[in-house]
């Protein structure tokens, strides 16, 4: 796809603190099975339920307004295993 980049994993390590986990699609490290794939949709998926929740807004209700972009992140997650 045009203007797409692949996430420099440093420059992300450095923007959100050291948090490796940050971009990467599944709901934690545990699920190995899912890869270490790591794509802007899933960022932009964290991104949504980490601000929810520094604005004091419980992980559950995090996650739920996060909803919208899940669909985006799972393809992303989908194009990127098959190598798209």
């Amino acid at each position: 796809m045009r203007g797409m980049q692949p996430i420099d994993h440093a420059m992300l390590a450095a923007v959100t603190g050291g948090a490796d986990d940050f971009g990467r699609c599944g709901p934690a490290s545990g699920w190995t099975f899912l890869g270490d794939i790591h794509t802007p949709a899933c960022a932009a998926h964290d991104a949504a339920v980490r601000g929810a929740e520094a604005n004091g807004t419980s992980k559950i209700l995090a996650h739920l307004g996060a909803l919208p972009l899940l669909p985006a992140a799972v393809g992303s997650w989908v194009k990127k295993k098959l190598g798209f």
